[in-house]
């Protein structure tokens, strides 16, 4: 029975996606990274399955100043706190 080799952690890891961001996407995330709290933007599904747009935000507060529509999709709020990278070891 042979092991399985764990993958390597260290070094950099390649990203090379399949699919290109589209105009919408593009358009819709500058939109709402321009408001101050806002971490980050990804797509999702509403409560009812249909598609929505998911604004990682720090706070409440920045819940709150979001549109409740972008580009004909819902726009939800998921607060995830204050969202960095970390440093180089």
């Amino acid at each position: 029975m042979s092991h399985p080799v764990p993958p390597s952690y260290s070094g950099p890891v390649p990203y090379a996606p399949s699919e290109h961001v589209s105009l919408e996407r593009a358009t819709v995330e500058a939109t709402l990274s321009a408001i101050p709290g806002v971490k980050g933007v990804g797509e999702g599904r509403d409560a009812i399955g249909d598609p929505a747009w998911i604004a990682y935000v720090q706070d409440s507060a920045t819940a709150a100043r979001l549109p409740r529509y972008a580009a004909g999709r819902a726009v939800l709020p998921e607060i995830s706190g204050d969202i960095g990278i970390l440093p180089v070891r």
